[in-house]
């Protein structure tokens, strides 16, 4: 009897699937566009035209869709600015209009009661809740001063330092967040704060 198994090495490999295509869930685009931007006019058509509909949300985008919804964003709330100045803006406006949100609402409550550093060290969960495909690393430097690494294959630093900002305002504090290193597949922040 022929017997072949896995320890044969004429064995065959069972293919892998492809990796699926990473998934921007609703209340990122909600906490955004519904809550604070609430475009109308020409910004809501070209919402639509790239794929998004706040009419008719779906529960989850393809990240180019949320990319692309950026790109819209900074064209129509923030024309003529540098890229990475309109992007840090847009990172703070999503953490006001998170906030807005079901879920939001429950960080904002919490963030003041937590603090600056219980808030930074729940960053990397925030973070992964809106992209499975970024990894958020921390550090802190010295007092007031932390150093984050982000992994990401689709790098947006300025809106990470922006969002990264809105949250630690949210403890009271009065943050600076700066990008230390830019590269394909990720970034290095630094953090700083004064008060409270």
């Amino acid at each position: 009897m022929d017997r072949r198994g896995v320890d044969d090495e004429t064995a065959i490999e069972p293919q892998r699937p492809p990796p699926l295509p990473v998934q921007v869930p609703r209340r990122n685009f909600e906490g955004l566009f519904v809550h604070a931007l609430k475009p109308t006019g020409a910004f809501a058509q070209s919402l639509r035209d790239i794929g998004y509909d706040m009419e008719a949300a779906q529960e989850y985008y393809a990240l180019s869709v949320w990319r692309a919804a950026l790109g819209v964003a900074r064209r129509h709330v923030y024309a003529g600015q540098a890229p990475e100045a309109a992007n840090r803006a847009l990172g703070h406006h999503y953490v006001e209009g998170f906030a807005q949100t079901l879920v939001g609402r429950i960080f904002a409550t919490a963030a003041p009661l937590l603090g600056t550093e219980r808030c930074l060290t729940r960053l990397p969960t925030y973070l992964r809740a809106g992209r499975e495909d970024m990894k958020m690393l921390l550090e802190p430097v010295q007092a007031r001063e932390w150093r984050i690494r982000v992994v990401d294959p689709d790098p947006l630093p300025d809106f990470v330092a922006g969002v990264v900002e809105g949250v630690l305002r949210r403890t009271k504090v009065t943050p600076h967040v700066e990008v230390l290193e830019r590269q394909v597949t990720g970034y290095a922040l630094r953090v700083r704060w004064k008060g409270a």
